[in-house]
């Protein structure tokens, strides 16, 4: 037996692998991304499902940002597919950048959203990388896009996406940031996938990473796994790849199956037992279901996907190419290629998805199964199985748009041959028959034709009357016919008109319809910006058939908004006028209707001029007075019209202050009311100003807004109370350390005895000297003012002092940072420089050396300076503290706590009613300052009057 396994060792399937999982298998594929994300190039790994595509994007992801690369991850499935909308989506793919590369700080979607909602959002994505991204982040930046596949769902485009993707690629040679920035697309789908519209460039960069099943060298980190549950783990693991092919989930999913097996069965038997057998309802998680469902997801597509599999379950292997029903095969995870072939991916499939699943499955998508079934039965000769008349049409239809079986095909094809030798019949009567009538002579065909022109275009695109032609002897119509059909095989309608004007052109009928439009010109007159009317303009004809073409206005008129194309059958045509982003002027031109066939347009003239508008906003200022503190509510509107009323307006309304919000904060409007709520919840006591900015197609306007908002007593009272209770507490343990320093608790450190003689010092010359150890009580005296004043200085410049450092250290590190990635040569010449030039040159030392002891003697001073201040400080703190003993109170540390608990109340009720406006606020502070020194001064004067024991 081998040794004991991994203590954590799992196997994984069903999900992306955790990032420390031991059970990950290092594959060609790893190190093929790895080095060409390292290289710039932009990758794409496209496969199946369940192949190890997000395990394998995690573990890149790892291995780049170890080496200092930003990565970040988008995961398209995650942001949604049902009912959401473009901007949700585009905004969905921002904020996941945002969120993985911690920009939340430096970065406010909302706000950056709503200032530039003017531009597209696949514009908004590009200026979003391109001013964001890249100036936000300096180093190398990867951007992982998974689960690419799910966009298919979405009810709108995304060729502008990959466009996008596309472009930031080319942008490489002309903005040499772009290079820093490279992408990796994962997911179920093909590089033709993502930008579908032919029209387009292709997606046709990047690298593409061929992610291969488990081989038999690479799968050693699984043997682990069985060590100690089976006696050769390494040969028990070689069987398993015979089932699975090294299928990731099967191979995880079979290994974790034999772990769980206490009987010791063999690895086929497991296989047969817990995945083959009803595999459907064993089927957790889901895997077998999935490919099954891929399969058959596309009821147009399913049954060439079917016919392609039965061939390879047939014949062992298939060619493979890159027509789309191969490639949507592999993408299904059914098959896989080996040399240049398609076969089933492993034996595991081979027994699910045998030849009787894929009869049954074909069995459900034909409509005709039965009929097809009979025929086939027949080899192929029994004509009484083969469809006709209108089963034959309903079956052709069916089959349009799909990809079927060449056996579908071949009873199609002969059902169509059978129904042909019908009308080959019906040829030599001479006549050619509707449902409803019969023709003989091509006058007779063009009233049919006009008369029911569904069941003529089946004719004509079946060919039918191409045959009928030649059999009357006029190859020329039929040579015409076959032009058309070849021509507007997509256009049905239109192929038949033309036609049929063909018909009527060899016989010299009049061959279109005269078309007139009702009315004929448009003349709007004088219009304001904004005006919008739409027009319905009434379409007739006289003649037979009908016309269409395109709607073109000459010159280019600014607010004319006009339908593709025009259909005369749809009886109108609208026509639309809306001058909103229209400028001030006189307009005209003609509406050009070019109909298909008709040489000569039609023409509608059209003219309008634009003229100016005025917009009034009431009131011009806004002045909502006191409003109570701790509300929410409604504070007041603004209205904004629009003279005339015809015109129209559009534009966003902001503010700065966030507890004045302004709705709607976009419009559309002749003119409209705007709501200001006020929550004042979190707003302090004071006066305010904002300005409400209104931005329209008219201009910028704005709007002063003022506001005070009132004291709360109770607030006030509460929170003076917690700062005279923390304050005073401060000052009381403050004074009893350093009157237990000093030896002497109840000492007032400063006292002037009232004597007939100047005092011989300044410091407890009342008390008895024998009691006391004055130079100790100095020293200690003079220690505690150095660290007071220092620990007051720190507290007043606190916040200077921290943020010049930050700035310091930051500069320093930019400083750093250059000089060694870019300059480090440099920087060593010069530093030897510098040394030869300080030891040889002695008056330099001499220099240094007075600058040094010139900095010990600031020092030194500058000490002094801090301990007189913190003297000074307890002077007048304990000066201050001694007015309570004219009311009997002794004990100097019970003094300075009713100090410090007055000093928290007086600082507590500023707190509690600062206002916004400055000068208050320095009159307050100059008047309380004068007041604190006021006190000491009258202390000392009352002392020297009235001399009291300081002891």
């Amino acid at each position: 037996m081998n040794a004991a396994p991994h203590p954590n060792y799992e196997y994984y399937f069903g999900g992306t692998l955790p990032a420390d999982s031991p059970t990950y298998v290092t594959r060609l594929a790893d190190q093929d991304l790895y080095e060409g994300l390292k290289a710039g190039d932009f990758c794409y790994v496209l496969n199946s499902r369940q192949m190890g595509k997000s395990s394998l994007r995690v573990r890149t992801m790892q291995r780049l940002q170890k080496e200092g690369i930003a990565c970040a991850d988008i995961d398209l499935s995650a942001i949604g597919t049902w009912d959401i909308t473009l901007e949700q989506w585009y905004a969905g793919v921002i904020d996941s950048l945002v969120s993985t590369l911690n920009l939340y700080e430096k970065f406010d979607l909302d706000s950056w959203w709503n200032r530039h909602h003017l531009l597209s959002p696949v514009n908004l994505l590009r200026k979003f990388i391109e001013e964001v991204l890249l100036k936000s982040i300096a180093g190398n930046i990867v951007i992982f896009i998974d689960e690419i596949d799910s966009v298919l769902s979405l009810n709108f485009s995304t060729d502008d996406f990959f466009a996008l993707i596309r472009s930031c690629y080319n942008q490489r040679a002309d903005k040499p940031a772009y290079k820093r920035l490279t992408f990796t697309l994962l997911g179920v789908a093909t590089p033709s996938d993502l930008i579908k519209d032919k029209k387009r460039t292709p997606f046709n960069i990047g690298r593409a990473i061929e992610l291969t099943g488990f081989q038999l060298h690479e799968v050693q980190p699984l043997v682990e796994g069985l060590v100690g549950k089976v006696s050769n783990s390494e040969a028990v693991l070689k069987e398993v790849l015979k089932w699975t092919g090294g299928q990731p989930f099967l191979t995880q999913k079979l290994c974790k199956l034999i772990l769980a097996d206490d009987k010791g069965s063999s690895v086929e038997k497991i296989v047969r037992s817990r995945i083959i057998t009803n595999w459907e309802s064993q089927d957790e998680p889901e895997h077998l279901r999935t490919i099954r469902d891929r399969i058959l997801r596309n009821e147009q597509g399913a049954g060439r996907l079917l016919g392609l599999y039965q061939q390879i379950l047939q014949q062992g292997k298939v060619a493979a190419n890159d027509t789309s029903e191969r490639m949507e095969l592999r993408l299904s995870g059914l098959v896989v290629e080996q040399h240049g072939k398609l076969r089933v991916y492993n034996r595991i499939y081979e027994f699910v998805f045998n030849q009787t699943w894929v009869d049954k499955a074909l069995a459900d998508l034909r409509p005709y199964a039965e009929a097809v079934t009979a025929w086939l039965a027949s080899n192929s000769k029994d004509e009484s199985r083969l469809l006709r008349g209108q089963a034959l049409q309903d079956a052709q239809k069916w089959a349009e748009d799909k990809n079927l079986n060449n056996e579908d095909y071949q009873f199609l094809n002969a059902s169509q041959a059978f129904e042909s030798r019908v009308y080959q019949e019906a040829l030599k009567l001479h006549t050619f028959r509707f449902e409803k009538g019969q023709a003989s002579s091509v006058s007779e065909l063009i009233n049919l034709c006009d008369q029911y022109p569904e069941e003529a275009r089946y004719h004509l695109f079946k060919e039918h009357i191409e045959r009928w032609l030649v059999g009357q002897g006029r190859t020329d119509l039929a040579n015409i016919s076959r032009n058309i059909v070849k021509e507007y095989y997509q256009l049905e309608r239109q192929g038949l008109e033309i036609f049929v004007r063909e018909l009527c052109n060899s016989i010299n009928s009049k061959p279109y319809p005269e078309i007139f439009v009702q009315p004929d010109r448009l003349d709007f007159g004088e219009i304001p910006i904004g005006y919008k009317e739409i027009v319905e303009l009434q379409i007739n004809k006289s003649g037979r058939g009908f016309a269409w073409g395109s709607v073109t206005v000459h010159p280019h008129l600014p607010g004319v908004i006009l339908p593709q194309i025009f259909d005369s059958s749809t009886k109108t045509l609208s026509i639309q006028l809306d001058t909103l982003l229209v400028a001030l002027g006189n307009y005209e031109g003609y509406i050009k209707l070019q109909l298909e066939g008709i040489q000569k347009p039609l023409e509608i003239l059209i003219k309008y001029t634009v003229t100016d508008i005025k917009i009034h906003i009431e009131p011009s200022q806004i002045n909502l007075g006191k409003v109570q503190y701790w509300k929410r509510y409604t504070a007041a509107s603004l209205k904004v019209i629009c003279e005339p009323s015809a015109g129209r307006i559009r534009g966003t309304v902001s503010n700065k202050l966030p507890q004045l919000k302004v709705t709607p904060s976009s419009f559309e409007a002749t003119s409209l009311k705007f709501s200001l709520t006020l929550d004042t919840t979190f707003l302090d006591e004071g006066r305010y100003e904002d300005k409400i900015l209104l931005r329209t197609n008219k201009g910028e306007y704005q709007i002063p807004v003022q506001f005070q908002t009132t004291i709360r007593w109770e607030n006030a009272i509460a929170l003076a109370i917690v700062f005279a209770i923390i304050t005073g507490i401060l000052l009381w343990i403050l004074r009893a350390f350093i009157g237990f320093s000093v030896g002497f608790i109840n000492l007032w450190f400063v006292y002037y005895p009232f004597q007939d003689t100047k005092p011989d010092y300044f410091f407890l010359n009342s008390c008895p000297q024998s009691s006391l150890d004055l130079a100790k009580i100095l020293k200690i005296f003079s220690t505690w003012s150095f660290w007071l004043g220092l620990v007051i200085i720190i507290i007043i410049y606190f916040n200077k002092i921290i943020n010049n450092l930050y700035h310091f250290i930051k500069a320093l590190l930019k400083i750093i940072n250059f000089f060694i990635l870019e300059e480090l040569l440099d920087v060593a010449i010069l530093a030897i420089i510098v040394i030869v030039i300080i030891i040889s040159a002695t008056p330099l030392i001499d220099g240094i050396n007075f600058f040094l002891r010139l900095t010990t003697t600031m020092i030194r001073y500058l000490i002094l300076l801090i301990q007189n201040f913190g003297t000074v400080l307890l002077v007048l703190t304990d000066l201050t503290a001694y007015s309570f003993t004219w009311f009997g109170i002794k004990d100097p540390s019970f003094c300075w706590l009713l100090l410090g608990s007055l000093i928290g109340a007086i600082r507590g009720i500023m707190s509690a009613i600062r206002t916004k406006i400055s000068y208050s606020l320095i009159t307050v502070s100059i008047t309380t300052l004068l007041v604190v020194l006021a006190i000491p001064l009258l202390n000392f004067y009352l002392i020297s009057k009235f001399p009291r024991s300081g002891c």
